[in-house]
């Protein structure tokens, strides 16, 4: 059987074979010599006698404490998996132990399924040619940017504001496609294993904090949507930051997407996005009106795969959002908090404003009596 994306068991003839995914690694606890015997047993009897209802996904806990799940004869084991922002088992001290393997249960039920259909050929993706295409799109919707950017005249950053504001709503949805379009094949990277691991960005440029705010804020402001919200967009700061823009301004969008996802009357309450100066930082809020995020979760915010209950109405998302830019934030020198305003002090009313606050060191231009560019 081929690599799998997650710490697995496999039977071959009377042994059991434990394998590493490729998202995470097998806890050291499978690989000691004392255990080998009791998971022998445990998995053999699992996988080899008692493997009869292949089309069911069976959940449990192993003899070392960990979760499995079991579809077919594709076995996810090493887990530590969350239930309705809870542990689902109790796992002691394994959850600090091993913080890479830990997981909200839909996410890993949606993995393994599709892995198990994959594997069947119930599902076939011929990833050289997905590869290829994706390499093709990228760069045409490359030229269609730069020829977009030079029709409306956005070569000078210090006037990207004023010049995209005055130009026909014709050309601003083109510009606003092209980037939403780059972003989606962006997101595509993040599901490479050890992404954010090997990420290098590099800290030789910097650049306006500000500006790729405001961009992304007009972005979205400006997008497809039936329903168009208006984003509140505060606050100035002309202070830079180094390190590769691109990557900041996907930083900004997963903050904005989140904003919007959990806005409960958007048209009334729009998402607030504030930025502002602390001393050597640079503060920048994303507030949304709806249900509080509630005490259960907060620990789970930036686990991977969770997808709080204050978001359970939306259909859309992953739960990889908050994680993404958790890891994004690290290559900044920069961290993500959370915090809520009630708006009602009736205990059983759980609304408000959810605020998730990035947090950045900045630096200064060699002369900063100029305007920045």
């Amino acid at each position: 059987m081929e690599k799998v994306g997650y710490p697995n068991a496999k039977a071959n003839k009377k042994t059991i074979i434990f394998s590493d995914g490729e998202f995470c690694n097998l806890p050291t606890e499978y690989i000691k010599e004392s255990n080998n015997k009791l998971l022998q047993e445990f998995y053999y009897n699992l996988l080899v006698l008692n493997n009869k209802d292949q089309n069911a996904i069976e959940i449990g806990t192993d003899p070392l404490g960990f979760a499995y799940f079991k579809i077919g004869f594709l076995c996810y084991v090493g887990l530590v998996v969350l239930i309705d922002s809870k542990d689902a088992f109790n796992y002691g001290s394994l959850k600090k132990k091993y913080p890479k393997n830990k997981f909200y249960k839909e996410y890993i039920l949606k993995k393994i399924k599709f892995e198990y259909d994959l594997l069947n050929h119930k599902k076939y993706i011929p990833i050289d040619i997905v590869t290829q295409n994706l390499h093709e799109i990228r760069g045409l919707n490359s030229k269609i940017s730069g020829h977009v950017d030079v029709m409306m005249n956005l070569n000078d950053e210090s006037k990207w504001e004023e010049e995209f504001d005055k130009k026909p709503e014709q050309i601003k949805k083109i510009f606003v496609a092209s980037r939403l379009i780059k972003f989606i094949l962006d997101n595509t990277k993040f599901y490479i294993p050890d992404f954010f691991t090997n990420l290098k960005i590099k800290h030789d440029k910097e650049f306006i904090v500000h500006r790729s705010v405001s961009k992304i804020v007009k972005i979205y402001s400006n997008d497809f949507k039936k329903d168009k919200i208006n984003i509140e967009f505060t606050g100035i700061t002309y202070a830079t930051i180094t390190g590769e823009k691109e990557y900041f301004e996907i930083l900004v969008k997963i903050l904005i997407e989140n904003a919007l996802k959990y806005s409960l009357y958007p048209a009334t309450f729009p998402p607030k996005i504030n930025i502002s100066e602390q001393k050597n930082d640079i503060i920048i809020t994303a507030s949304s009106y709806g249900d509080l995020i509630t005490e259960d979760d907060l620990s789970h915010l930036f686990t991977k795969g969770f997808r709080s209950n204050a978001n359970k109405n939306k259909q859309e998302g992953t739960g990889m959002g908050l994680y993404n830019a958790s890891q994004l934030a690290k290559h900044y020198s920069a961290g993500i908090s959370y915090s809520n305003k009630l708006v009602s002090d009736n205990e059983n009313i759980n609304i408000g404003w959810n605020v998730f606050t990035l947090k950045l060191t900045k630096t200064f231009l060699k002369n900063y009596n100029t305007i920045p560019v």
